[in-house]
């Protein structure tokens, strides 16, 4: 009878014995595209959670409107930029839930409780239904759409069976407590507004709260909701600290084409950063709406997400564009460009595209060379960074520091270059081996990794000869 055996044991028992072993590289792991990170101000939405979106429908199921002083909106440009799914923080602290009496005849007997807390104006409406004057619904309302029906039965023990409707099926909008028995019909109103509750604060202290709650997600680019140079300074050091950490991430700010040209060069160079993008020009769409500053940092941030590395945002269309805010010269589009600060120009067409797609870096440090300026050569990198992580991740622990240990190492790396060469990011010719320069020691094995990405072909020069006549040949 077959029996297994371990390595290194030796049975007792003469026989035949089994082990068996995987022959097979780990899984080569892809391109992780299309994830944004946002933080939005909001009436209404959850406070302190990453909601994960992945339509732009899903923004006013979770966040509603935003309100007056909403900024919603940022989230639905990331969408219109490509992003695939978007990680959203309703930022803020405090605030309070709006609450509603429902009453018998009488007086109140259920206190109706919104869920998040806010200046959302809801309503209202118990009523008996059109097709039964035995069963009664509640409905909420904003302004005249219907958002939640429930129907209960309003004849006897109302209160009760309010509650038993509400128990059994619960509510996206308020949560409901019984303060008082009553044998009463619960009484009949029409769009009765719900007392609203008030916005939470927003501060630097609430921004920074909601980087560290979406540190614990994976996306590739992040956009907050403001203007605020405070705020932006915020995240640029957040996003460097997690990069130091392993997350290869970018960030997109802006500013108003309102601050001055100069200014805004300044700030984009001051930057100084492979990893954030400063959006200094705007756009509008065919309705008359200007986006420009976090709007449009928005829409590049999602264009950055979602499109593939081997591909360059540099001359991308704007969807929904039709012309630009401010219209720069030849001198200033040049000028734009050396400080890092990306802007939007016009086709010979007069498509809306973007100029150049670059990022902040203007000085590269000794570490770092012309390519990290590139949206698109930053990205290939990224992705070479995290393809090679989550391809040999598996292998920590369960492979011996020998040379066959390092040989599967190198071969599962070589496996990523080798996809990332038939995908058009990277040269051909790319390879990992074992460090030369480092032996391996103990548990630590060292490894050099030689890669050319591909940039995209942006400036090409014709050289025009003419000549008056032709020479003439006898």
């Amino acid at each position: 009878m077959a029996v297994f055996f371990s390595i290194g044991e030796k049975k007792t028992r003469p026989g035949v014995y089994f082990r068996y072993e995987n022959r097979g590289n780990p899984p080569i792991a892809g391109a992780d595209d299309g994830k944004g990170a946002v933080t939005i101000r909001s009436n209404w939405g959850p406070i302190g959670e990453a909601v994960l979106l992945e339509s732009d429908t899903d923004i006013t199921k979770v966040f509603g409107n935003g309100g007056d002083e909403g900024t919603t909106n940022v989230a639905l440009e990331m969408f219109r930029g490509g992003a695939q799914t978007v990680r959203a923080v309703r930022v803020g602290s405090g605030g309070t839930n709006g609450t509603y009496s429902i009453k018998d005849s009488t007086e109140e007997v259920i206190k109706l409780t919104l869920k998040c807390p806010g200046s959302r104006q809801l309503s209202v409406t118990i009523r008996p239904t059109l097709t039964d004057e035995k069963v009664t619904e509640l409905l909420i309302l904003e302004g005249t759409e219907q958002l939640e029906r429930h129907t209960f039965n309003n004849e006897t023990d109302s209160v009760n069976a309010l509650m038993a409707e509400f128990a059994e099926n619960g509510s996206n909008y308020f949560v409901l407590s019984k303060t008082k028995d009553s044998e009463n019909k619960l009484a009949t109103v029409t769009q009765e507004e719900i007392t609203p509750g008030t916005d939470p604060e927003v501060n630097n202290e609430a921004y920074s709260k909601a980087f560290e709650i979406l540190e614990a997600y994976k996306w590739n680019v992040i956009v907050v909701d403001t203007d605020e140079t405070a705020v932006q300074t915020l995240l640029q050091t957040f996003v460097n600290r997690i990069f130091q950490e392993g997350a290869f991430c970018m960030d997109v700010i802006g500013q108003p084409t309102s601050t001055a040209f100069e200014t805004r060069l300044k700030q984009a160079s001051a930057c100084n950063d492979s990893q954030t993008v400063y959006v200094g020009s705007g756009f509008i769409d065919a309705d008359g709406n200007e986006y420009e500053g976090y709007m449009a940092a928005a829409r590049i941030a999602g264009m950055i997400a979602g499109t593939p590395s081997n591909q360059s945002i540099t001359h991308a269309a704007l969807t929904g564009a039709v012309d630009l805010i401010e219209k720069l010269t030849n001198n200033q589009y040049e000028r734009a460009t050396t400080a890092g600060m990306l802007t939007f120009s016009t086709s010979s067409a007069n498509t809306v595209w973007v100029e150049s797609g670059i990022n902040t870096l203007v000085l590269p440090s000794q570490t770092e060379d012309e390519g990290w300026k590139k949206i698109k050569r930053t990205k290939v990198r990224y992705e070479l960074f995290q393809r090679l992580n989550d391809t040999v991740e598996g292998l920590v622990g369960k492979i011996n520091n020998d040379p066959d240990g390092r040989m599967t190492v190198v071969q599962v790396s070589n496996a990523v270059c080798n996809e990332m060469v038939a995908e058009k990011k990277l040269l051909a010719g790319a390879y990992v081996e074992v460090d030369p320069d480092n032996a391996p020691q103990g548990d630590s094995a060292w490894f050099v990794v030689y890669a050319d990405d591909i940039d995209s072909m942006e400036k090409l020069y014709f050289t025009f000869k003419f000549r008056f006549a032709p020479e003439e040949t006898e």
